[in-house]
């Protein structure tokens, strides 16, 4: 007999069996992982592409509100794209600390209108030193919004959601929810 003609050994089918199990489940946690690492690649990396306008459905906002700013000088020009509904009211301000000693400019607060999923509006920055102006927008419940978007999100907005949700620092009984968004632009000399 040569070594040709020896049988093959014998696997039992139960260790066949196993390994086909544990192949399956490898195969099956590499899938998954390959998922999750997707989503928060996409997920984090349409944040970092789109600024805070990712998709809702990664996002989990409602409302979504997002914010640009950029500056032809001195005017402030600020726009946003919102899933807000037409009317809603967004409040805009924008502050700079200044680079020297005891410098700290405000603007007023704006109150810019939705319409058509966006809102817009400009602040004259003369007499503003270099720096870096952080623009932020607020959309909360109150006196000045329409009373379809009062029943959207709650009297108190309690039915806001997303990650720019917080609680209004201002306090007040029953506490309310609002949504706080803010971006950054560098403002040159002269």
């Amino acid at each position: 007999m040569s070594i040709y003609d020896e049988p093959a050994p014998l696997v039992d089918p139960r260790l066949r069996r196993a390994e086909r199990a544990v192949s399956a489940v490898f195969v099956g946690v590499v899938v998954a992982a390959f998922v999750v690492a997707s989503v928060i690649v996409v997920k984090f990396g349409a944040e970092a592409i789109l600024g805070q306008c990712a998709p809702s459905w990664l996002s989990g906002a409602d409302p979504q509100l997002c914010l640009n700013a950029e500056i032809n000088q001195p005017t402030l020009i600020v726009s946003g794209s919102t899933s807000l509904p037409d009317g809603a009211v967004v409040q805009v301000s924008a502050e700079d600390f200044g680079t020297g000693y005891n410098q700290h400019w405000v603007t007023d607060t704006a109150n810019l209108t939705v319409a058509n999923g966006s809102f817009g509006g400009s602040f004259d920055l003369t007499g503003w030193g270099a720096g870096t102006v952080t623009v932020t927008a607020i959309f909360e419940i109150g006196s000045s919004q329409p009373t379809d978007v009062v029943d959207r999100y709650g009297t108190h907005g309690q039915l806001l959601s997303g990650p720019d949700v917080q609680l209004d620092p201002s306090g007040g009984d029953p506490q309310t929810q609002m949504v706080l968004v803010s971006t950054d632009v560098d403002l040159s000399a002269g």
